[in-house]
C-alpha cells in the first residue's frame, strides 16, 4: 500500500489540498478475450471536497461493452484507514476481505460485478516523485493476480477468470503530461510499466527470473500498439499488437462545464484508452505470445 506519510510533506494531510486525487484500478484479462476496467477515484476537482467516483467496464471481441458507473459526495464515500480499499455508494474496491486479495462489488438494476483477484507476482517498491504542487505515488498491491466472479447486465456478460493487475496511486501533486501504460500478464509473465511525469513504476518477471529496469522503456504505436524495450541490459523485447478490444473513457464526465474548464486549465488528464494486445516476447533468441493491457490517460 501507498505510504501516505511520504505525501504530508510539511503541510498537514494531502486530502486537504486542492489537487488532491486517489485512485484504485483493477485491470482483468479475461480468458474468452475481452477485458475488464474497473477504477475508483477520489478528489477535491468537482464541486464538493472528496467525491467519489466508480466506474467499471467490460470489453469483449464478441457483444457490446457493459459499462457502469456511479458517483457519490463525501458522505457516500468511505476510505479504509490503511487506504488499502474505498467504497462509494454500494460498490467497493480493494481490500476488504481477510488476506491481500482484492475484490470489486457493484450491485445496481443496470449491472452486477463481483471479482476477487487473488495476491501474487512480484511486488516493485512503490513510485513516488514530485510534481507540481506536492507528490504522486504509485504502487502495484498485486502483479499477477488470478481473477474470478461475474459481470453481468442483462443477458450480456457473465463469469470471469483471468489475470489482473491492481494499482493504487495517489496524491496532492499533479504529474505533466499523458500517462502511459503496459502490462503482460499470464502463467509465465509478469511485467508493468506505468508512467506518469516523473513518477515511473515498473517489475519484469519471467518465470522465477526478474529482469533489470535500468533501460526499460515504451514505445507507442499510431495504431494502438507499442513495444517494451529492455535492451541492453537485458535481451528482452516485447511487441505489443493491439486487438479491435479497446476502450475509451472521459474520466470527468462527472463534471459541470465550468468545473471542467479548470480542471483543463489545470493540466489534468482524463480521457482514458484502454487496449488488449497480443505480447510477442522475445527473449534470448526465443519467442512466445502473452495477453497484454496498455492504458493511456491524456
Amino acid at each position: 500500500m501507498l505510504h501516505w506519510l511520504l505525501l504530508l510533506g510539511c503541510a498537514g494531510s494531502p486530502q486537504d489540498a486542492l489537487g488532491w486525487r486517489e485512485s484504485w484500478e483493477v485491470l482483468v484479462l479475461t480468458v474468452d478475450g475481452g477485458l475488464i476496467d474497473g477504477r475508483a477515484s477520489i478528489g477535491n476537482t468537482g464541486l464538493f471536497r472528496g467525491q467519489g467516483h466508480l466506474r467499471i467496464d467490460r470489453w469483449s471481441a464478441h457483444e457490446s461493452p457493459i459499462l457502469f458507473g456511479l458517483d457519490g459526495g463525501p458522505a457516500d464515500v468511505d476510505i479504509s484507514d490503511e487506504h488499502d480499499a474505498v467504497r462509494v455508494g454500494t460498490g467497493l474496491v480493494g481490500r476488504y476481505e481477510l488476506g491481500d486479495n482484492w475484490t470489486f462489488r457493484v450491485s445496481s438494476e443496470q449491472a452486477s460485478a463481483i471479482l476477487h483477484v487473488d495476491p501474487g507476482g512480484p511486488q516493485p517498491p512503490m513510485a513516488t516523485a514530485l510534481a507540481r504542487d506536492g507528490q504522486w505515488t504509485v504502487t502495484a498491491p498485486i502483479t499477477l493476480g488470478a481473477a474470478h466472479g461475474w459481470f453481468t447486465a442483462g443477458k450480456r456478460g457473465g463469469i470471469v477468470n483471468g489475470w489482473a493487475v491492481t494499482l493504487h496511486r495517489g496524491g496532492d501533486g499533479r504529474p505533466e503530461g499523458s500517462r502511459e501504460a503496459a502490462f503482460v500478464l499470464g502463467p509465465r509473465v509478469s511485467i508493468g510499466l506505468d508512467t506518469h511525469g516523473d513518477a515511473r513504476l515498473a517489475w519484469a518477471r519471467i518465470d522465477d527470473r526478474d529482469f533489470p529496469l535500468t533501460d526499460l522503456r515504451l514505445h507507442t504505436s499510431a495504431d494502438g500498439g507499442g513495444i517494451l524495450d529492455f535492451r541492453p541490459s537485458a535481451d528482452l523485447r516485447i511487441e505489443l499488437r493491439a486487438s479491435k478490444v479497446r476502450g475509451e473513457r472521459n474520466g470527468f464526465d462527472h463534471l459541470y462545464a465550468p468545473e471542467a474548464l479548470v480542471a483543463d486549465i489545470a493540466g489534468l488528464k482524463a480521457q482514458r484508452i484502454v487496449r488488449r494486445a497480443t505480447a510477442i516476447i522475445h527473449l534470448e533468441g526465443d519467442t512466445f505470445s502473452n495477453a497484454a493491457v496498455l492504458v493511456t490517460v491524456q
